[in-house]
């Protein structure tokens, strides 16, 4: 499900899962989600380095090694929806928005407990989202088209981090398109491309991973039709804060 430095934790429309009424009070109280996002994901951060320096085992992972949840996307949902109303409170003292505001804290700080509870996800050797590629045309024998690209770093395993965000650039006639990755990190062996003519149609273009440093050419037979991208990395290992109750 990726890592949780990947960005992206959570979109609009899982808010509006939780809460169907959050666009139209955002827009109304003139609240940026993205912001509110943004800043839930940073206090979580700060809760998970937390519990990373004080959980045994923790101590040699940083936040870039924790991989995404559902727990971990829910408590990012309910800390956003909190934050959100209790904006949304304080610009009319609404007590609608502060009874929504206190019960979403509620629910938010349950659900990060029970996330520490029931075990955080680590991966031991991350592999970063791989940042937008460099698009560009060579002479060729393609007709014009517009071409929508992501690319995807694996390491030597053949595991592939999460694919870069989409890019697209219209061809001309007569060019090939080219993709060039920008930024390999350490843990890369090669990458993959994926390539498609319309942005949720993009499927892999290459059988094996393609080599450090090299460009990706469109071949004369045009784009074959492969898998889609994946998710990311998955956990390999929890990592669990189990509460200790004294005698007394």
């Amino acid at each position: 499900m990726a890592l949780f430095v990947d960005g992206n934790l959570s979109q609009i429309h899982d808010l509006a899962h939780y809460e169907s009424s959050i666009v139209e009070v955002a827009a109304t109280e003139s609240i940026d989600l993205t912001a509110k996002g943004t800043v839930a994901a940073l206090e979580i951060g700060l809760e998970l380095q937390r519990f990373l320096t004080g959980t045994p085992g923790g101590r040699q992972y940083t936040l870039g090694n924790i991989a995404m949840s559902d727990g971990l996307k829910q408590w990012h949902v309910l800390l956003t929806l909190a934050s959100t109303f209790r904006d949304a409170h304080f610009q009319q003292l609404n007590d609608r928005h502060k009874q929504k505001w206190k019960e979403y804290e509620r629910l938010a700080k349950y659900s990060g407990q029970l996330l520490f509870e029931t075990g955080v996800g680590v991966v031991p050797r991350p592999i970063p989202k791989a940042a937008t590629p460099l698009l560009n045309q060579v002479a060729g024998n393609q007709t014009a088209k517009t071409y929508y690209v992501r690319v995807a770093w694996v390491d030597a395993n053949g595991t592939e981090g999460s694919a870069s965000e989409t890019i697209a650039l219209t061809t001309a006639e007569g060019t090939a398109l080219t993709v060039r990755p920008l930024g390999a990190p350490a843990v890369a062996a090669g990458w993959n491309v994926y390539a498609g003519l319309l942005d949720d149609r993009i499927t892999k273009q290459n059988n094996t991973p393609l080599p450090l440093g090299s460009t990706w050419t469109l071949p004369s037979q045009g784009l074959v039709s492969g898998a889609a991208p994946g998710g990311g990395q998955v956990a390999e290992q929890f990592l669990q804060h189990i509460p200790v109750l004294l005698r007394g």
